[in-house]
């Protein structure tokens, strides 16, 4: 039997088409905090430290591709690499497998609902981010499962 190809399926989405409504730690903890918006829609809410070890929180906008981020408590340098926590158990946020395309700082890492995260650069000033909305291999599986193109819809 040949050997199975790996494929790996990129969708671009323009800026601002998309708002992130569900969004948790990796003990499933909401990150979404209703009493701060931003582009009237509730924020998602960051609790960081930055080099100095002091600690506040970034609200950071919702709406995929925009950038009208909060910073709350803390300051943060231009270019400063900050560290990302959730705020409810203190879990760090930071991806063990990532780093910056553009700068090779440090990525955070928020899971969505269904398998999908959302991964950003945690320099201030850097605003590399992607979003990953489905697992590839859970696509190819359903692909095969429903021998159907609409089993991807």
């Amino acid at each position: 039997m040949p050997q199975k190809e790996k494929l790996q399926i990129e969708i671009e989405v323009p800026s601002k088409k998309i708002r992130v409504s569900h969004v948790h730690c990796p003990n499933g903890h909401n990150l979404c905090d209703p009493s701060v918006k931003i582009n009237d829609f509730p924020s998602i809410r960051l609790k960081l430290k930055n080099k100095m070890g002091e600690e506040g929180f970034l609200y950071l906008d919702p709406v995929y591709g925009s950038f009208q981020n909060r910073e709350e408590g803390i300051q943060i340098a231009a270019d400063e690499v900050v560290d990302a926590f959730c705020p409810e158990c203190g879990v760090s946020l930071t991806s063990p497998d990532e780093t910056c395309q553009l700068c090779a700082s440090p990525m955070f890492l928020l899971h969505l609902p269904k398998g999908g995260i959302i991964e950003g650069c945690l320099k201030k000033g850097c605003y590399f981010h992607r979003m990953k909305i489905v697992d590839a291999e859970e696509q190819i599986a359903r692909l095969f499962e429903n021998h159907t193109l609409e089993s991807y819809l």
